[in-house]
């Protein structure tokens, strides 16, 4: 099942308003509070920032909270996500509908771009990266979260991530071909220290890694280099 289709159909929404609603509260809001902070910590008063892959506008929420007076840009490939964040913010945030290797926006045009469980899910995720360098403006951060493949084989790891699955595995009654994709997606991922060399090799300088759940997901903090 293709991406467009997942996130473009009943899955999408119920993954939002079920899936996401238990596990927020317990584990992902924890997550993303950590990602907006990293990214306030460099760039304190960014004037224009974009979310990729923003669905209902879960890290964008926790961002206005910090800096309303942004301008909060959401970007997604989904339109029933998207609608649920137009309820969210109103008039409060600009929507995009665009796949996650092609934002149209002005070269050098934002300040801080956040993507939650995104690249992952791009068909050409060496395309998304040279898109995020293409918009952000030298200095700027790029403040990413996602599940990447396990380099690290410890009890630790290995204990989350058998959790994990196996609380994803109770939604494929809803969905099988998505959750199945979820885990295939995550397979054929990268590593999260092999991510950090693509983006070394694109221009960015990493300057923060987190990891939770024992690696079963990270945040990454990336700055643009100077061309």
């Amino acid at each position: 099942m293709k991406v467009k289709e997942i996130f473009n159909g009943s899955f999408a929404v119920y993954y939002e308003m079920v899936i996401n609603r238990i596990a927020s509260p317990i584990q992902i809001d924890r997550w993303r509070k950590a990602l907006v902070r990293a990214a306030k910590v460099l760039v304190p008063h960014a004037k224009v920032v974009l979310d990729c892959c923003s669905g209902a506008g879960n890290v964008g929420k926790f961002y206005l909270k910090e800096n309303p007076e942004a301008l909060l840009i959401n970007c997604d490939i989904s339109t029933p996500l998207l609608k649920l964040a137009k309820k969210r913010f109103g008039k409060n945030a600009s929507y995009i509908r665009s796949d996650n290797r092609f934002f149209p926006l002005k070269e050098g045009s934002i300040d801080v771009l956040f993507s939650s469980f995104c690249v992952r899910n791009s068909p050409d995720p060496e395309l998304t990266v040279s898109e995020a360098f293409r918009v952000l403006k030298p200095g700027a951060v790029w403040a990413i979260l996602d599940f990447f493949k396990l380099d690290d084989r410890s009890i630790c790891s290995a204990a989350n991530n058998l959790i994990f699955r196996s609380f994803m595995k109770v939604n494929s009654i809803v969905n099988r071909e998505a959750i199945e994709y979820l885990f295939e997606s995550i397979e054929k991922f990268y590593t999260v220290r092999e991510f950090e060399e693509l983006l070394e090799d694109s221009g960015f300088e990493v300057t923060e890694v987190k990891r939770f759940m024992g690696g079963v997901a990270n945040t990454v903090i990336a700055v643009r280099r100077e061309v």
